[in-house]
């Protein structure tokens, strides 16, 4: 499996673009419903009657209504999750266009990242690899080093090498500072003072804060947090978890296969 770049689409905001759309169907079946019950009103009053008070039960319907016709009209029904709605343009692992994608919000000091690293990520690898897209992205915010690790990392991508990064933050934890960056360019043969350019001057800081926002916005709270072809799962779940979530997409695209171990 290989380390690939993506370019930067308009991915990134479809989860604001969705958000700003259901907000303004809101906004228009409220608008409706008002409208309808207030002419209703206006029109029995034209007759000389008196208007009925408001119908809080008739509004939630009229709401309801409104809502569900613009739903189906801007969701087909057969329409899935877009898979790739977080995958940015970060380091993954696997096919680009790869049936299952497992996007990770991750932070080099959080245990139960290390944890997932230990046990469950390099089995899904093994056994799923070649059905699975492997996406990594920050969510660096336990410790005042969280983000300097993650730069450090992103750093590495530029030249190709964030996975032996990634292996050696998480298979080092307690180890992490500077001294440890630097060593770990030096082990991996990167132009070290490039690499300490990017490190220094912060040139992957925005990058790193851009990954946490992104995971903000979809809903992570704590580290670390995994979305499967769009679905949210929460903390280092065991690696059972993963496998049944990836058979249940791998059935649903048609694909009959069981990993030979897990």
């Amino acid at each position: 499996m290989s380390e690939q770049h993506e370019s930067k689409d308009a991915a990134g905001d479809s989860g604001l673009r969705a958000r700003i759309k259901l907000n303004n169907l809101v906004i228009c079946a409220l608008c409706f419903a008002l409208g309808a019950l207030l002419g209703h009103a206006v029109a029995r009053g034209s007759m000389g009657e008196t208007p009925p008070p408001l119908d809080e039960a008739q509004l939630r319907a009229i709401i309801a209504s409104v809502l569900d016709e613009h739903a189906s009209a801007a969701q087909p029904a057969d329409k899935a999750p877009d898979r790739f709605a977080l995958v940015d343009d970060d380091p993954y692992l696997g096919v680009v266009d790869a049936p299952v994608v497992i996007v990770e919000f991750s932070d080099f000091f959080c245990v139960y990242c290390k944890r997932h690293f230990d046990q469950t990520f390099l089995p899904l690898l093994e056994n799923y690899g070649e059905y699975i897209r492997y996406v990594y992205r920050d969510f660096a915010r336990l410790t005042p080093e969280s983000a300097p690790a993650a730069v450090a990392a992103q750093c590495a991508f530029v030249q190709g090498k964030f996975w032996e990064f990634h292996r050696a933050f998480f298979d080092n934890q307690q180890s992490l500072g500077r001294d440890f960056y630097m060593q770990t360019a030096t082990e991996n043969q990167l132009d070290v003072d490039a690499f300490a350019t990017c490190l220094d001057d912060n040139i992957a800081l925005d990058e790193v804060e851009i990954d946490g926002l992104d995971g903000q916005l979809a809903g992570v709270q704590g580290t670390p947090g995994f979305f499967v072809n769009g679905q949210i799962l929460s903390g280092a779940q065991p690696y059972r978890i993963f496998e049944r979530m990836i058979q249940r997409e791998l059935d649903k695209a048609g694909i009959d296969y069981a990993p030979v171990s897990g």
